[in-house]
């Protein structure tokens, strides 16, 4: 097939949603088949020297990029919050025309539409009139109100996000379009799935928006010796929504007998209020912020603690769970949006969602109960290990094609001469992810 990618956010060096981008594009080229990648100019750098390192490829020689550039005028306002919502939807526009000039000569058989990974800002490819996947996608969660006090600044960045949302899910028509024409929405969360059912999509999928990166595969489930301290992992950006606070709050509420230290990594616009909470809530001595950290070091340290604790009040799904689960990290967070969805009972303790002194209690528990249960961890560590090696990119590209497969289009490759390529055989492993997420391992 002739693929093409809108990856607003692709980079190959990066984690998060640039690498996202990036995995997207590189197993549909691994698979054989030509990809046209839309993308932006900051990625330029790292994108020529992934091709540089990889000239002699005959996978990377079916990658191809272009760098979509917007006005001036909306470069600068980037800078600012809104002004990154304005900058994406000019550069959705513009990427639109430059396909349709493409298409001319290219004729795309698909278009993946894989990120912004934003369920309201929509994309203007389904103009082109191809199959269509839009998603992984995600955004119509909110953080519950009642927790706005572990969030600073909840004006800015949640009222008038969600007042945003509202207006955009709403007013949008390219957006209901959009939705409508998608031969298969990806939704990264219930909320997300529901909300593009109600605006039109035909055919929605609850489908994770992130994978295992190949830094964090191992070839056996790490084994953990018990120590006497506890030892948790706190690992985000320090963004208001990710609420660190409400996981200090709760390891305060710790019976004072039981010993645990805290690390956290990270660096973020909140990073100057990290010290001030930390004495707030008399943790001196049982918590470390160690601020940014290279991406190895994040992986040694969840091979060397014990339990990931994490309580982000809006997210699709964190990353940072893929990546301790595949360390074979048990993990204690809330039992709402995408962790609901998608973390395995058996390897995560999910508090529930109910007023802040319930909540916060509640995972103060999980942690005296982790403490006091070394067996537990170490199975609930095994069950996530086992769940995040079905989430490689290459099991979550199968599924896609199976999908599109069973929508009626013919997603094999071919050769020069127009001829079938094979698929690669597909592993039991593989089978079992097929079937994903409607495993009963999945609590929901």
């Amino acid at each position: 097939m002739n693929v093409l990618l809108s990856v607003y956010a692709c980079n190959p060096a990066h984690g998060g949603e640039d690498g996202n981008g990036f995995h997207w594009a590189w197993e549909m080229a691994r698979r054989g088949h030509s990809v046209w990648c839309l993308t932006t100019p900051p990625n330029r750098a790292d994108i020529a020297e992934f091709q540089a390192r990889h000239a002699d490829d005959p996978d990377a020689r079916r990658l191809h990029f272009t760098f979509i550039q917007v006005a001036p005028l909306f470069q600068f306002l980037y800078r600012w919050q809104f002004g990154v919502y304005l900058h994406y939807m000019v550069w959705q526009f513009v990427a639109w025309r430059r396909a349709r000039k493409m298409d001319r000569t290219i004729h795309f058989d698909l278009v993946h539409h894989a990120t912004y990974s934003s369920l309201k800002m929509g994309s203007w490819l389904w103009r082109l009139g191809k199959p269509m996947i839009y998603g992984p996608v995600g955004g119509a969660q909110k953080a519950p109100v009642a927790f706005r006090r572990y969030l600073p600044g909840w004006f800015r960045t949640e009222t008038l996000r969600t007042a945003f949302t509202w207006v955009l899910t709403t007013f949008d028509l390219n957006l209901h379009q959009n939705l409508r024409h998608a031969t298969l929405v990806l939704a990264s969360n219930d909320e997300s799935a529901a909300l593009a059912r109600r605006l039109g999509a035909k055919r929605v999928e609850l489908f994770l928006d992130t994978g295992l990166p190949e830094a964090f595969h191992a070839v056996s489930c790490p084994v953990r010796l018990s120590q006497p301290v506890l030892q948790l992992l706190w690992v985000g950006r320090l963004y208001p929504n990710k609420a660190l606070p409400l996981v200090l709050d709760a390891l305060a509420q710790v019976d004072p007998w039981i010993p645990f230290h805290l690390t956290v990594l990270g660096d973020g616009p909140m990073e100057h209020l990290v010290p001030g909470w930390i004495e707030e809530y008399g943790l001196q001595g049982r918590v470390t912020w160690r601020g940014r950290v290279p991406w190895t070091e994040v992986h040694d340290c969840m091979v060397s603690h014990d339990v990931f604790i994490f309580g982000s009040l809006r997210d699709s799904f964190a990353s940072q769970f893929m990546e301790a689960m595949a360390t074979g990290l048990p993990i204690i967070t809330l039992n709402h949006q995408g962790a609901r969805t998608f973390l395995p009972a058996a390897a995560a303790i999910k508090v529930p969602v109910t007023q802040p002194e319930e909540t916060t209690a509640a995972m103060a528990r999980a942690v005296e109960y982790l403490y006091n249960h070394p067996t537990e961890r170490l199975a609930m560590g095994r069950a996530g290990y086992e769940f995040a090696h079905l989430q490689t990119w290459p099991n979550r590209l199968e599924r896609v094609l199976t999908m599109l497969a069973e929508a009626g289009l013919e997603t094999t490759p071919r050769t020069a001469d127009g001829r079938l390529t094979p698929p690669p055989p597909v592993s039991s492993r593989r089978r079992a992810e097929l079937s994903w997420p409607k495993s009963p391992t999945l609590a929901h």
